[in-house]
């Protein structure tokens, strides 16, 4: 790779020049000299969470490669991982409904995606930790170990139960595929090329979300829901030896025993020099053990509240309980987060000054495919597929808006004016599918879509440009990981909301039939069940579940509309911005997360 030597350059230059075909780029190491003083060690300590040897070559340590702007092994192994990610996730919401029905258990459908949200929102910090601590590799293999896992007993569980806590493994796998590899990204791709290899993330995703709920869905009706899980683990082995190998190159290998305690008694000499307490701690004992507990506890329970209220009554002791141990968890959070001590946080408070502001993108896309399965008897592939239209809607949203950021530097209008054209297709669907529809109504949701990818993208751009470089890795995790609380909060909702809704209709529209109350108790339990009913039942069952889908469209405008006040108060930084002072930069990530 040449270099331009710049002419300020004096006689430092002839000496840093001779070393140059080994340490990199002379300008560089001309200030990195001038800024040493009388201080300075003669050998710099590597930081424990950031350097590792190198692969060694000829008993030389090789120093690591350049990331190539073209695809690599780790770039498709990674992009691969991402889609099955997200592929699982739509496969589930295509599917959830039947699989439930398998175990008699409909009215719990919602946690084979709750279930797995709150293993992915949990883990999501971790692995940012972990991957300073042991470097991206390690944690990164261990994602896609967990995921398979996680799959393996989703497809073997013989109660529901069980399943559920195969989608909590996979969710904890799925965490640290997806943001393990934009944090890689930002680490070894060059600055011109993380935008292009971040819209192939967004498209990688997108590109899952369409493909999951008709490929399960056909996996289903072929060979059993069983299989759609069975089925990704030897993908996810084959994306985990492709990264593997590819990232060998670019990312620097874990210390071997002998280093590590070189290194161990290296450090204990620089704590008693610069008698630091920060870092006397230990990356284990100072994790946030507290917030992780308490953040789980809290998800959980006020997820069951979601999901058994619409079983339970507000006063049923149950409810009453979980409610309070909710509350309780997420002020116990909220206080160790505040009052860290020794402790390293979880999730920083002063990025979230504004809240989470999480965006719901989930919250009418998880109900498309039960809405066509339940009013047009299609098949879970069929219905699943009606979701393709909003996935590539998202890709191209997401391609749209980095042109039009790439091109004009703004973001923040392109974000509002989203936004209203979002809340306009939201009542365009709450007008028309109440009623039986065709198929241009039904590719609503591609705008929908379209309208969503760009304002994930334009958020995304806008905490880049705010966050400082020391906390990228955080506000990234705490970018996936308030997508996915919208997304749970979403699903959870509406999924209570419809049912309640349903119910409701069917018990005042089918009065006049005999033992209407005993089908109305086996149609909310069992799915299948409508398909054995008379052709004039099954149109009144059709007919109840359209006339109660309303809630699902005005429950996403309601959530929009109040996504537009932060999003409006958030301020707009351009890339050129990033340097300026580090409490503007935090009190603005903070905006730009919640937006």
């Amino acid at each position: 790779m040449s270099h331009t030597r710049p002419s300020y350059l004096g006689a430092e230059q002839t000496m840093i020049a001779a070393i140059h075909p080994l340490c990199g780029d002379p300008a560089l190491w001309y200030l990195k000299i001038m800024a040493l003083d009388e201080r300075t060690r003669l050998l710099a300590q590597q930081s424990p969470t950031r350097s590792a040897p190198y692969p060694e070559w000829n008993g030389k340590a090789a120093e690591p490669e350049e990331a190539p702007s073209r695809f690599g092994l780790w770039q498709i192994g990674a992009l691969f991982g991402i889609m099955l990610a997200y592929a699982n996730t739509s496969l589930v919401w295509a599917t959830h409904e039947t699989v439930a029905s398998r175990f008699d258990t409909l009215r719990s459908s919602s946690w084979m995606m709750t279930s797995f949200t709150i293993g992915y929102c949990v883990t999501l910090p971790l692995y940012g930790r972990l991957s300073d601590n042991y470097g991206r590799l390690r944690p990164l293999i261990a994602s896609y170990s967990i995921f398979s896992f996680g799959c393996t007993l989703c497809g073997v569980g013989q109660t529901y139960w069980q399943v559920v806590l195969g989608r909590i493994i996979t969710g904890c796998g799925a965490s640290g595929i997806i943001s393990l590899a934009s944090i890689v990204i930002t680490d070894i791709a060059p600055p011109s090329d993380v935008a292009v290899l971040r819209s192939y993330v967004n498209v990688a995703s997108s590109i899952g979300l369409a493909s999951g709920g008709p490929v399960g869905g056909l996996l289903v009706g072929t060979f059993g829901w069983r299989w759609s899980f069975l089925g990704q683990v030897p993908i996810v082995a084959i994306c985990c030896l492709l990264t593997a190998r590819g990232l060998q190159k670019y990312l620097p290998h874990v210390k071997e025993e002998e280093e590590e305690e070189e290194e161990e008694e290296y450090e204990e000499e620089e704590r008693d020099s610069i008698n630091s307490e920060a870092a006397m701690k230990s990356p284990t004992m100072s994790f946030d053990y507290p917030g992780a507990i308490f953040l789980a506890i809290g998800m959980a329970s006020f997820l069951t509240v979601i999901d058994l209220q619409s079983q339970l009554s507000w006063g049923h002791p149950v409810i009453i309980g979980t409610t309070s141990l909710c509350v309780l968890s997420v002020l116990a959070f909220f206080a160790f987060e505040t009052w860290p001590g020794n402790r390293e946080l979880l999730i920083p408070l002063r990025l979230l000054k504004t809240g989470v502001g999480a965006y719901c993108a989930g919250q009418f896309i998880s109900q498309i495919a039960p809405y066509f399965s339940n009013t047009q008897g299609l098949s879970d592939a069929q219905a699943g597929g009606h979701i393709a239209p909003s996935s590539f809607g998202s890709a191209l949203g997401n391609l749209f808006a980095g042109q039009m950021i790439k091109r004009f530097g703004s973001y923040k209008k392109l974000s509002l004016t989203a936004l209203f054209l979002s809340i306009a297709t939201s009542l365009l669907i709450l007008v028309q599918w109440s009623h039986p529809i065709g198929v241009l109504a039904g590719l609503a949701v591609f705008p929908f879509g379209f309208f969503g990818g760009i304002i994930l993208s334009t958020q995304f751009i806008g905490l880049y440009n705010c966050a400082s470089k020391p906390e990228m890795a955080t506000a990234i995790g705490m970018y996936y990981m308030s997508q996915q609380i919208g997304i749970a909060l979403g699903i959870s909702c509406t999924s209570s909301l419809l049912k309640r809704q349903f119910q409701a209709t069917l018990e005042q529209r089918l009065v006049g039939i005999p033992h209407y109350m005993e089908i109305i108790k086996k149609i909310l339990t069992d799915s299948s069940v409508v398909a054995a009913l008379p052709a004039s039942v099954r149109l009144l069952v059709a007919r109840c579940f359209m006339a109660s889908f309303w809630v699902v469209p005005a429950f996403s405008i309601a959530t929009q509309v109040f996504a537009v006040l932060p999003m409006a108060l958030a301020r707009e930084r351009r890339a050129g911005d990033r340097g300026k002072s580090e409490t503007e930069q935090v009190a603005v990530s903070g905006a730009g997360i919640d937006a």
